[in-house]
């Protein structure tokens, strides 16, 4: 009897690319710090600074984990970054569709706003407005949530946010922090200052040379571009190793 069920749960985890152990992944994905180690990893659902304010479903671990593809060009972006001064740092990966279903219960649950991620928008409306989707492509596993670090032993002087009441700190700052569900928050904004656009231009441009496009609604957002899995969906759980 044993026999057949683990036959069973074999066939499943093969089928749906559910993985066969803890810290195991399907094929196809990887664990980033294993490809690019100095990339410095801010996985923001993983614990409680987040728009939701608590750990989301699926992310067992603070680890940043993509297709190969994607860690690989990440890596020259990397490389190209540090060559000009800079650092990435990823704030969100890969994530389960769990999450993604969380966070659309999460909108559906209440209203009003939140000075420090959506102080303009009501929390009812961030789906409608493109804040949030029921589809995410990060379920795929091939978009990253990035900013930038300076290298340099001086950080370049910060400005004041004009919206969402926090900071990201450590980073440099692109006028408005990550997650940040405002119009200024758009890649092109120029409600933010001019130097905040020309580190976003300097972002946009840097992700661009190594395969992956943004998402003009929010700067810290790219897709590779030859993405390996485009029609699909995962749902394991980012596990700790």
């Amino acid at each position: 009897m044993w026999i057949r069920q683990a036959c069973a749960a074999l066939a499943v985890s093969l089928l749906f690319g559910v993985p066969s152990r803890a810290g195991s992944l399907p094929d196809g994905f990887v664990y980033l710090k294993d490809y690019v180690p100095d990339i410095r990893q801010e996985i923001r659902y993983a614990g409680r600074k987040n728009f939701m304010r608590k750990r989301l479903p699926g992310y067992n671990a603070g680890e940043c984990v993509l297709t190969e593809a994607a860690a690989k060009a990440l890596g020259k972006v990397q490389n190209t970054a540090v060559s000009k001064g800079y650092s990435l740092v990823v704030f969100d990966c890969y994530r389960p569709q769990s999450a993604v279903d969380a966070m659309v219960a999460w909108v559906a649950a209440g209203k009003g706003t939140d000075p420090a991620y959506f102080p303009n928008v009501s929390r009812s409306q961030l789906i409608r407005q493109g804040y949030i989707g029921a589809r995410s492509s990060h379920a795929r596993g091939s978009t990253v949530d990035v900013g930038l670090d300076s290298l340099a032993s001086a950080r370049p002087p910060s400005e004041a946010n004009r919206v969402c009441a926090r900071s990201d700190r450590g980073t440099i700052d692109f006028g408005t922090p990550f997650d940040c569900f405002d119009p200024a928050s758009r890649t092109d904004s120029d409600a933010v200052s001019k130097t905040a656009q020309a580190y976003r231009r300097d972002l946009v441009a840097l992700m661009r040379k190594g395969g992956f496009r943004n998402y003009p609604g929010e700067w810290w957002h790219f897709t590779l571009t030859k993405e390996p899995f485009p029609g699909r969906s995962f749902n394991f759980a980012i596990d700790r190793r």
